[in-house]
């Protein structure tokens, strides 16, 4: 029998250890079995604000393995312009036990290597010039790879079913923009999908990208699927697809004779 227990907490009655284990049990089992099979990653939140020295990570959940980790609080460190490609990388120290709990920590910290251990997952990266500050607002969806000034997410991993994926705001500023033009039938169902907000993984971006260029991609990281992106939405803009809103202030003229 799979019995489901709730602990009840009345007044007088005693806390016994049974009803806490089914609180831990509830409160840190039941989301990493919603997550089960789905890759390392960003789950949701962990956003970025920056000022003229700090870039700060904001609140949000992450799966690495198997765990499910809980920014609450704001994470800081100071930045300064190198012209050189600088990793803003999230850091997993080994679990260890303290007299009453078992402790998972984790940290933020800027590297000038690429390369990432076990142990650590890239957020961002980023080139600043000297006397520029760093930028998290984009100018439009190819504004997002910037090479200066500018930070550039598209490489951080979010957890997806089979794996991780593209960040669910990249996809949605693809398709904020694609949206105002004539689209066809497999672009209209992909930005639809993308303008819910919901996380679309490697596997369906990759099925879009293939069938819409009519290739097949040797890989499906993160920065091949923002290139092939980059050239649908551009196809989409100057393939002699007319602008929907341009054509509808056309049909408002009324002609005087």
């Amino acid at each position: 029998m799979n019995e489901q227990k709730y602990p009840q907490f009345e007044r007088l009655h005693i806390l016994r250890t049974e009803a806490l284990c089914a609180v831990r049990n509830c409160a840190f089992e039941t989301l990493p079995l919603y997550l089960s099979g789905y890759g390392a990653g960003i789950v949701s939140g962990c956003d970025f604000v920056t000022t003229k020295d700090l870039i700060t990570l904001n609140a949000g959940l992450i799966l690495h393995d198997n765990f499910l980790y809980r920014i609450t609080e704001s994470m800081s460190v100071p930045y300064a312009p190198t012209e050189e490609y600088i990793l803003l990388k999230l850091v997993f120290e080994p679990p260890h036990k303290t007299e009453n709990f078992l402790q998972r920590d984790i940290r933020i910290e800027l590297s000038a290597d690429m390369n990432l251990a076990a142990n650590e997952m890239e957020l961002c990266r980023f080139k600043l010039k000297r006397g520029a500050i760093l930028r998290t607002k984009y100018t439009d969806f190819f504004d997002r790879a910037t090479e200066f000034d500018t930070v550039n997410t598209i490489n951080a991993p979010y957890s997806a079913a089979g794996g991780t994926t593209l960040s669910p705001s990249i996809l949605r500023d693809f398709a904020s923009e694609a949206k105002n033009f004539s689209l066809d039938a497999e672009d209209f169902s992909f930005c639809l999908a993308a303008l819910s907000g919901k996380i679309l993984n490697a596997e369906q971006i990759s099925f879009y990208v293939e069938r819409r260029l009519k290739i097949e991609l040797p890989a499906s990281d993160n920065q091949t699927l923002y290139d092939k992106l980059c050239l649908i939405l551009r196809d989409i803009k100057n393939g002699g697809r007319r602008e929907i809103f341009s054509s509808r202030r056309r049909r408002k003229e009324i002609m005087v004779d």
